[in-house]
């Protein structure tokens, strides 16, 4: 590891094994063989100099590895790790040159992009917690080497202003913001939106999707792409869920007492919420509670969700029985496996709005579009289409056979209020349309 630590000379007298593996190395199939490749190094050997770029990430498989400095021609070592050690990970995570060298071994492994896709899915808040303890770890280092931080960050490049100081701020934003998040529960400062969802062939609204807006005190109108993932990486999105479906079915509740119509609800369920063991039995328990027939409710799910969670199978084929209907989300833009429509019982797939907005010039986009839909006809499924923001676009995909459509060109989200009155002054339809026989 690129550390800092008590100065120690000591002799590395044996011979030590290491696995290493490039960064930019070519793409192979025997991905064991020719991108895990073995190396013997002879006692002081190199296995990097301070100052050479981070390429690799190792663990050590026998013998040991000295990880030292050198200050005005003295040798310096800082630390020696024993077989099992990960080192040389610190310049691949925050992207600087090595701080330190490391002489006679190597070992097995990690690839820049390996360390970063492992970082990248970890809880926000422990990786930026992650990138501020390196950043000290190096400002440590730099300090014992003699050299003020403002030297150090001048001479990666940087200033201490855009350096370190943003990446901690953040941090502690993000703990903050957790903090606020679960207050914002109690306090009432989350709403719920609600998109319409209408049936191309003739406009009449069919149902609604529910979306989660936060408005905060401090903070304004907070994105939902800033403050779901922040949610559904820690159990705040348990309360979160099911404040959702409280304050949704009883939405529909008040639309069907006001207007005479049955809108169906769609409501978007986190990979997180499939772990909890009282989800369905919630779910079941408030559509009793305000009347609504759970035909009704649409649960949305994303397709990662179906490779993340074992748990997802078993729960879909739990709402089918009890008689929900299920949702695919985003389809086209994740996995994309057409396993899932082959191995997964969905009553409806949402085209992601990435294909939508270039319907009119990419001809790709079409025969993508048409292929989904076709596709989802054959399977029994109705397919709403996202992200409709122009008349034409809208009409493509009615011409291309699809069912349902929600959009800006149509409605943007809206309170709950406003929600009533579009279903007042529009056409209201049913979810039904002509499709194969499953059987």
């Amino acid at each position: 590891m690129d550390s800092f630590a008590a100065p120690l000379f000591i002799e590395v007298p044996h011979t030590i094994t290491a696995y290493c593996c490039p960064r930019d190395g070519p793409i192979v199939n025997h991905w064991h063989h020719d991108r895990l490749r073995q190396r013997r190094l002879k006692p002081g050997e190199w296995v990097f100099k301070e100052g050479d770029p981070g390429d690799y990430a190792y663990i050590i498989d026998q013998g040991s590895i000295e990880i030292f400095t050198t200050l005005e021609d003295q040798r310096y070592v800082l630390s020696v790790l024993e077989p099992g050690a990960i080192f040389g990970e610190l310049a691949l995570v925050d992207g600087r040159t090595r701080s330190a060298s490391a002489v006679a071994c190597t070992d097995t492994l990690v690839t820049r992009e390996q360390v970063e896709e492992r970082i990248e899915s970890a809880d926000p808040i422990l990786r930026m917690l992650l990138f501020v303890v390196l950043s000290y770890l190096r400002i440590e280092s730099t300090r014992f080497r003699g050299r003020s931080r403002p030297e150090f960050i001048k001479q990666l490049g940087g200033s201490p202003e855009i350096d370190l100081l943003p990446r901690i701020s953040q941090a502690v934003d993000l703990i903050r913001m957790e903090s606020e998040l679960q207050q914002a529960i109690e306090a009432g400062e989350l709403k719920l939106v609600y998109q319409p969802i209408l049936r191309l062939s003739d406009q009449a609204v069919v149902g609604f999707e529910a979306l989660t807006r936060w408005y905060s005190p401090s903070r304004g109108l907070v994105p939902p792409s800033i403050f779901m993932p922040l949610a559904e990486c820690t159990s705040l999105i348990v309360p979160v869920g099911e404040w959702v479906v409280d304050n949704a079915f009883q939405a529909v509740q008040q639309m069907e007492q006001l207007t005479g119509s049955q809108p169906f609800i769609s409501i978007n369920i986190a990979n997180r919420q499939l772990e909890e063991p009282g989800l369905t039995a919630y779910l079941v328990e408030q559509a009793a509670h305000y009347g609504i027939a759970r035909d009704r409710i649409k649960l949305e799910i994303l397709e990662r969700t179906l490779m993340d969670s074992d748990l997802a199978p078993r729960w879909m084929q739990e709402c089918r029985q009890l008689g929900f209907k299920l949702s695919l989300d985003d389809f086209g833009t994740g996995y994309s496996s057409l396993g899932y429509l082959n191995r997964y019982q969905f009553d409806t797939l949402k085209l992601d709005r990435s294909f939508v907005q270039e319907l009119e010039d990419n001809a790709n986009s079409r025969s993508i579009c048409q292929a989904i839909i076709d596709l989802s006809h054959a399977l029994g499924m109705t397919v709403v289409a996202e992200g409709i923001e122009e008349a034409k676009q809208g009409q493509l995909l009615a011409d291309m056979g699809c069912s349902y459509g929600q959009g800006y060109f149509y409605a943007k989200p809206m309170p709950l209020g406003n929600a009533i009155e579009f279903l007042q002054e529009h056409r209201v339809g049913s979810e039904t349309v002509s499709l194969p026989d499953r059987s």
